[in-house]
């Protein structure tokens, strides 16, 4: 059917906001259906250098229920499913991961929120009142593999939220050649992690030993930044979309606590035995 050009735009009005009372129903549903299983997931907070793994559980559900017991995290880092990068899938990501943030900023100080630059991008707008925007980060990656004629993907996009009292901490970057300067106040410029993380895919024999099979595991050198510049050994991180247990493995390291939980039964499985020791 022809629309005459003088309705296109409120047209394109009420299909976009269709979409979006399409989305919310699909979370909502998502979120009744997974009331009951998560109403029987007992929380506890683990030890520094340990790992609690809860679930299947939803990402929401888990973080309120968290906030709801008093536990308080340092940082919450969330990689949720990306959707598609047309008009639908960004109104899809936008709608899931708005609660997703305002539910996070009620356990921590520090927020990540990874995604495609395109969905991302319209998050800087949806920012709960406590946190404010510290950064834009990049992950960029030369070994995508080539799927179209047009422009090769090679990067993803992480928004640093940060609540203003929350500490950070840029001396983990420091040379030791900077630490006594920095003793007595004297540094010209604070050392602090590039915004921009090269480091490829794993694929192939890339970091073979990190790799788990999971088709969308970051690298721990992408996650690593974000919990040095905002943690110190003996902080709780969340993740509660934890895929294959990329954010468990660094916090462990870094000597954190770390809770991990995911929706999806398969990730969790992944990340138990990725972590089991």
């Amino acid at each position: 059917m022809d629309i005459p050009l003088g309705l296109v735009g409120q047209v394109s009005e009420l299909l976009a906001e269709h979409q979006r009372a399409a989305a919310v129903a699909a979370v909502e549903k998502r979120l009744f259906d997974g009331r009951k299983q998560d109403s029987d997931v007992s929380l506890a907070v683990p030890q520094p250098g340990t790992a609690s793994i809860v679930g299947p559980i939803n990402a929401v559900s888990m973080l309120n229920r968290l906030a709801d017991q008093g536990i308080k995290a340092t940082t919450v880092v969330l990689d949720p499913w990306y959707r598609d990068k047309d008009a639908r899938g960004r109104v899809a990501y936008l709608t899931e991961t708005v609660p997703l943030i305002e539910a996070a900023s009620r356990v921590a100080g520090h927020v990540f929120i990874w995604g495609f630059p395109e969905a991302v991008a319209r998050l800087i707008d949806h920012t709960p009142p406590s946190l404010k925007l510290e950064g834009w980060l990049t992950w960029y990656f030369k070994n995508a593999p080539s799927r179209s004629k047009s422009w090769r993907p090679s990067q993803q996009a992480c928004l640093h939220l940060r609540h203003p009292k929350a500490p950070m901490y840029p001396e983990h970057f420091y040379a030791e050649r900077h630490r006594e300067p920095a003793r007595h106040n004297r540094l010209e410029f604070k050392m602090t992690p590039y915004s921009v993380f090269e480091e490829a895919l794993l694929s192939g024999f890339i970091k073979r030993s990190e790799q788990t099979g999971f088709r969308w595991q970051k690298p721990e050198s992408v996650i690593a930044p974000l919990l040095r510049m905002t943690t110190k050994p003996g902080d709780l991180v969340i993740d509660p979309t934890a895929g294959s247990g990329t954010t468990g493995a660094v916090a462990i390291k870094l000597g954190c606590a770390v809770i991990l939980s995911d929706g999806n039964a398969t990730a969790l499985k992944t990340a138990r035995m990725r972590l089991r020791d």
